[in-house]
Order: C-alpha cells, then structure tokens, then sequence
C-alpha cells in the first residue's frame, strides 16, 4: 500500500523520503517513483527507438533495473537523471537489436472547412517535419536534443546521464541545432 507523501516538502526531500522507505523495504514507495517518473522515461524511450511498444517496454526494463540497482544508488545525481541514464542505456541496447521505425509518418489528413484548420495543419505538417528532422540527427544528437529539449533537462544534467562534459553536451545541442534549421529549410545536413 503506497503512503501518502507531504505535497508540501520539495521534490528533492520527497525523493529522499522514498528512497529511505525503499531501502527500508516499502515496496509501494518504489511504485510511487515508479508513478513519478513513468512518463518521464516512456518519453525518452520513444525518442529513442520510435515506437509505443517498443518504449513501453524499455520504461518497464528501466523499472526493473532500478528496482534492482536501488540499493546502490548513492544520490549523487536526482532520481530523475538516474532513471534517465537507465532508460537512455535501456533504449540503445534495444535500439542495436532492432531497426528504428519511422517514428512520426506522414498521414493523409481529410480537408476541414472549418476557420483556423489551415493554420492547424500547417502546424501540425511544420511538426511532423520536426520531428522528422530530429529522427535523423546522429544518435547522439538526437539524444541531447531528446534530453535537452523534450525532458526538458539543464546541460549539468544531459551530461550526468550521457557521461560526458557539459563542453560537449553544448557542442552536440549547437551542431544538432544548425542541422535541424538546414533540414527545416531545406538544405540537407549530415547529421
């Protein structure tokens, strides 16, 4: 059964005060990691291997590794860039073992004749697009920019979970960047 936990304390000491109760053998705590983190980690997963199935099953992998590891997590880092980094390893062992599916295909939308519908679509085509974009960055860089951008995560923390210097989380993010704005006019990049 999952305890309450005091809404009013910082998202630093809750996570503490779960990690005492895991370690103290609470199974539900580790559930309410589980509940706080799950989308954070499906996300990651998806930008990672493409598709739903796919991420859901490197989320739930993710899970059981850290319910596994929790023992020696020694706090370093919050528990977020922790199942990060676990979910990131997760998704590229994953990913060498499958082919990346085209994650965002275009589809064929009908007309609406309502106000604003062309606005929409252009919209939703320029994000298609992005995200298009973004699938064909290097993997590397498609992982900064997944960290960096969609989970919404500081250089410091990109680089504790990619286990590299903030200098090249910042070099990878820049050289992502300008290949997205030349695929996104047109111009072709390496990525």
């Amino acid at each position: 059964m999952r305890e309450p936990v005091d809404q009013t304390l910082d998202h630093a000491e809750i996570e503490r005060r779960l990690l005492v109760r895991v370690r103290g053998g609470n199974p539900g705590a580790f559930d309410e990691i589980v509940v706080r983190h799950r989308l954070t980690v499906y996300r990651v997963a998806r930008r990672v291997l493409g598709s739903h199935e796919a991420a859901d099953e490197a989320a739930q992998e993710t899970f059981v590794r850290a319910w596994r590891a929790i023992g020696g997590f020694r706090g370093d880092s919050s528990v977020a860039t922790w199942l990060i980094r676990i979910a990131l390893n997760v998704s590229r062992t994953m990913a060498v073992s499958r082919p990346r599916l085209e994650p965002f295909p275009e589809s064929a939308e009908p007309f609406d004749p309502r106000p604003g519908a062309e606005a929409q679509v252009e919209r939703e085509e320029a994000g298609t697009r992005l995200k298009q974009a973004v699938a064909l960055l290097s993997p590397r860089q498609r992982e900064v920019v997944t960290l960096k951008v969609f989970s919404d995560m500081t250089y410091d923390d990109v680089a504790s979970v990619m286990g590299l210097s903030v200098g090249a989380v910042k070099a990878h993010f820049h050289q992502a960047v300008s290949n997205l704005r030349r695929r996104m006019t047109g111009r072709e990049a390496k990525g």
